[in-house]
């Protein structure tokens, strides 16, 4: 039998007794359910509050939230209402946002797909407001509620913070490679339209390999095509060389620090010289960017490169 220690007054510890403990075991009913877990990490975050007001701290937390908060679904009101599509379910916890997308529902809609590009929007907004993120997705088995009310925690849910806060190491959302390849055979994390084959190609289109093997979210590349403008595309760009820029200043002598935002600069010069590659061979249209802008893309491309 499970016991409950009585703490005793302050002043008789030496008396402290143990007496059965009469609540349940468990909760009834609770049970983990298979669900795509991400975790979430503001980097930078004692920064921020140590050079930023209350109110603006305040505002990058509840951005965070809000371009990771699903659209808001009523209740179900019926069993055959629940699950019938996948859907994640986001909490804040400080400087961290932790997401649970359940997927094994009545409907297949390709829920691995659908939250790769939840986090693409997500990382995209956050570089325009100046914000730096890193998280860990995986698959595996979690509680998050039947509405989502929680509390979610699991295997899954501990996996994926190993991932961010040991793995991913730099700014990057990374990937958990056995989630991937169960798209291989767990249907349920494909369309309904879909073979494996096809479903990995719609990931393989927002994910790329890292040189140190890990498979993150390539936020830039896949980024362009979320842009119905051009000009809005170097926008970005302009905002995440602004960002990297920044960091490296401040990083100083922080070689921890220094070292996230090297890679984001490899990262950023890697995919700016296959731009310019690209435009020079005639595989990209620099057309109408010059049309819109009066001037050809090369040279802005080339003043966004970082030097070492």
């Amino acid at each position: 039998m499970a016991l409950h220690p009585t703490i005793a007054p302050e002043d008789d510890r030496s008396e402290q007794v143990a007496v059965p403990w009469s609540g349940p075991v468990a909760t009834p009913g609770i049970e983990y359910e298979p669900c795509i877990v991400t975790f979430i990490d503001v980097l930078g975050f004692r920064s921020l509050i140590a050079n930023r007001t209350a109110g603006e701290v305040h505002a990058i937390l509840h951005m965070l939230r809000d371009v990771t908060r699903p659209e808001v679904e009523p209740a179900p009101s019926r069993m055959s209402e629940v699950r019938l599509r996948s859907q994640a379910f986001a909490e804040v916890v400080s400087d961290a946002v932790v997401r649970v997308r359940v997927y094994d529902t009545q409907q297949r809609d390709g829920a691995l797909f659908w939250e790769l590009l939840d986090l693409l929007h997500a990382q995209l907004d956050c570089i325009g407001r100046g914000v730096v993120v890193r998280a860990g997705i995986t698959i595996g088995e979690a509680h998050v509620g039947i509405n989502g009310e929680g509390p979610v925690f699991g295997p899954a849910f501990v996996r994926a913070y190993d991932i961010e806060s040991r793995d991913a190491v730099y700014p990057r959302i990374v990937l958990d490679l056995p989630a991937y390849e169960a798209v291989r055979h767990d249907e349920r994390l494909r369309s309904e339209h879909h073979e494996a084959d096809d479903e990995l190609g719609y990931l393989d289109d927002l994910l790329t390999v890292d040189e140190d093997g890990w498979l993150f979210l390539d936020y830039l590349r896949a980024g362009e095509a979320e842009f119905d403008e051009v000009g809005d595309y170097f926008a970005l760009l302009a905002a995440h060389e602004r960002l990297i820029r920044r960091g490296l200043e401040a990083a100083g002598d922080n070689e921890c620090l220094r070292n996230k935002y090297v890679w984001m600069r490899r990262y950023h010069n890697g995919w700016i010289e296959g731009m310019l590659s690209e435009l020079a061979g005639g595989t990209r249209d620099s057309n109408s960017f010059v049309e819109e802008y009066g001037v050809w893309p090369d040279a802005l491309l080339r003043q966004s490169l970082i030097a070492e």
